[in-house]
């Protein structure tokens, strides 16, 4: 079984019931040697049990827990855009975030949701899920389930917050490097709540 210790956490840290993490933890999936393929052929079974059983928001909550990078580089840069930019309206604000290093391109989409391409947004040919658990991997018999994406979403979306002083909530992975073999970005789409 791949190192799911992390996964098990987040989930008990928003309340899953055992049971329930028993069943997602005991899909069907194709064994491997190699560990970051094992998670890639894991997830792409247990990321839909998660959804069927918990339902999208709460899934969201716990790949939410697992988002990387809420330190460092890109952190400062959000306290600092908002330090310095948090005057400005909100079309203002999201033009400027979308020129900072590893901050995607965000803007608002015709029904007034913040919409941001987070990963492929400078026309690279050839784009690779980012994901450090996957290390390039794809699932052994399919594509990467989008709401697999959920917790770079919610690295996104950490940052997002911070930065623009905004409450927000993750409404759609839109398409994602991983699912589409990488022909399309990774696209996320927020209900702006405050």
């Amino acid at each position: 079984m791949p190192d799911v210790k992390e996964f098990i956490a987040s989930m008990r840290k928003v309340g899953v019931a055992e049971d329930l993490i028993e069943q997602i933890l005991q899909v069907d999936y194709e064994k491997n040697k190699n560990p970051c393929q094992e998670n890639a052929n894991y997830f792409a079974k247990a990321m839909p049990k998660c959804e069927e059983l918990l339902g999208f928001a709460r899934t969201a909550e716990v790949m939410f827990g697992r988002a990387c990078c809420k330190s460092g580089y890109r952190l400062a840069n959000a306290k600092k855009m908002h330090l310095e930019h948090g005057h400005l309206l909100l079309s203002e604000k999201l033009e400027i975030l979308g020129t900072l290093k590893y901050m995607g391109k965000p803007g608002l989409n015709a029904v007034g949701d913040l919409e941001t391409v987070a990963v492929g947004a400078y026309g690279y040919d050839k784009m690779s899920c980012p994901c450090w658990r996957l290390k390039g991997c794809t699932p052994a018999d399919g594509p990467m389930p989008l709401i697999y994406c959920l917790c770079c979403a919610g690295h996104f979306q950490f940052h997002y917050e911070k930065a623009l002083n905004l409450k927000l909530r993750v409404k759609q992975v839109k398409s994602s490097i991983i699912n589409s073999g990488g022909k399309e970005p990774c696209v996320f789409v927020y209900q702006i709540i405050d």
